[in-house]
């Protein structure tokens, strides 16, 4: 194997359906990898949600001991847990991932990418498909894997360099945020703190878009959800095929 990474990965503790999926997953790449499994709902103290978030005023606000906190809390875990162990960098991958055959080969060709191009950079790598956001074939480029991008494709499958890492605590702790992982992620590149790229070719899905496996954060009932996922992956990657 060539470039190899912890994973760290985003989990319930108690979630043990999961944790057996994401271990296959997880024994596919061959990486050595650590379980976040602090920052479970019963460990959201008013100091951490008070530390960290901040009230915006509405029914859905992040700043309360709810599923999104919680998921939000284990990410700025992983951040922490990437400074503290003096990482270069770590793949954060959430406990519904499912990963492709060609995840090992796009995350080596990324990573030989970045120490060409972007090593100085706090910078972060998207590598799923699973908001189905696309690179357009008219920027593809024989033999580049990674693109700049100007917003997340939620926080499934990521990584996240040092500097990224230590950017992205250091704007926590001086500002707070009112939003989820993948939204927080688009407030840093609007302030152009962090440089975000997409991998394409896309090396994975999270089971809880495509319907295979539900989501532990509350949503409205989505029927026929799998058969829904499966036409409009089609029709997306049409789409980007003709733009």
């Amino acid at each position: 194997m060539g470039h190899t990474a912890t994973i760290l990965v985003i989990h319930v503790k108690g979630q043990n359906e999961r944790k057996v999926f994401i271990e296959k997953q997880l024994a596919r790449t061959g990486m050595p990898y650590h379980f976040i499994e602090d920052g479970n709902i019963s460990d959201l103290t008013p100091g951490i949600l008070d530390r960290y978030f901040i009230d915006n005023g509405k029914e859905d606000t992040i700043k309360r001991k709810c599923p999104a906190a919680s998921c939000a809390y284990k990410h700025i875990l992983a951040l922490k847990y990437i400074i503290d162990n003096d990482m270069p960098g770590a793949l954060i991958f959430e406990d519904d991932l499912k990963i492709k055959k060609n995840f090992n080969h796009i995350f080596e060709q990324s990573m030989k990418e970045c120490r060409q191009n972007h090593a100085d950079e706090p910078f972060m790598i998207n590598y799923e498909e699973s908001s189905l956001l696309l690179v357009p074939r008219s920027q593809r480029r024989k033999g580049q894997v990674l693109y700049k991008a100007t917003r997340d494709r939620f926080a499934g499958c990521l990584y996240i360099s040092r500097k990224a890492a230590e950017v992205m605590i250091r704007d926590l702790m001086e500002n707070k945020t009112e939003f989820t992982s993948d939204r927080f992620h688009n407030h840093l590149i609007e302030k152009g703190i962090i440089t975000y790229y997409w991998s394409y070719p896309c090396t994975a899905c999270q089971c809880s878009c495509d319907g295979s496996m539900p989501t532990m954060i509350p949503t409205r009932p989505r029927p026929f959800k799998r058969l829904k996922w499966f036409y409009k992956k089609t029709y997306k990657h049409l789409l980007y095929l003709l733009r």
